[in-house]
């Protein structure tokens, strides 16, 4: 999102020392506001496209100051000083180095090394329970994989089936498909971001265990 947002204002800026009338100016900068807001939206709803709207949000923002242009080129004819133009020109630079070089390397990167899964994959845990990280550091490295670990406990005197059953609600209710066991896997992103992530929650020695594994995308 953070990104998205520099986007946002450096097109607003490029379109604001672009736009030759106020009217075509107003309509244009509503259509990237919209297109702002259209990009959070999906960001929030489906955390998975983060990669791909990242990657596209520049040059569709482009775009839409390219049409802007054109349609005032249009009314009005060939400006004789072109207000902003070289404003528009950088940000055609930066959304061509987005599309044609940022999106090829991110591909790369997000797909060609495992991950640490977040500790807000699990936490916080519900009231009641506490969740303390697995020794030495929480969370180790192979080759093709990263995990993070947690022993999560009960109330005193709460048996360790209600524990589990309490951790797997938990997860469920964060989006991750239990079924009646305790193991699942998911993708992490959609085209860009081709990882996975799989969770484990299980009883061991009367205490209940959740690990959480990035795996990378190539074997």
């Amino acid at each position: 999102m953070i990104v998205i947002a520099v986007y946002s204002a450096l097109t607003a800026v490029a379109w604001w020392l672009a736009a030759r009338t106020r009217r075509i100016g107003w309509i244009v900068g509503l259509v990237l506001l919209g297109w702002t807001a259209v990009a959070a939206v999906v960001i929030a709803a489906f955390p998975r496209a983060q990669a791909e709207m990242t990657v596209g949000y520049l040059p569709v923002a482009v775009a839409i100051i390219g049409v802007g242009r054109a349609v005032e080129r249009r009314r009005l004819g060939p400006a004789e000083r072109p207000r902003g133009s070289w404003a528009y020109r950088v940000a055609v630079v930066l959304a061509s180095l987005v599309a044609c070089v940022c999106a090829p390397s991110s591909f790369y990167v997000f797909n060609s090394e495992p991950f640490i899964p977040s500790a807000d994959e699990l936490l916080p845990v519900p009231a009641g329970l506490s969740a303390t990280v697995d020794e030495p550091d929480g969370h180790s490295c192979g080759s093709g994989a990263c995990g993070r670990f947690f022993t999560v406990t009960g109330r005193s005197g709460q048996p360790t089936s209600g524990v589990f059953e309490q951790v797997r609600q938990h997860l469920i209710s964060r989006g991750w498909d239990l079924g009646h066991g305790g193991q699942s896997c998911q993708p992490t992103g959609w085209l860009l971001d081709q990882r996975s992530m799989c969770v484990s929650v299980y009883i061991l020695e009367d205490a209940v265990h959740v690990s959480f594994e990035g795996s990378r995308a190539w074997p």
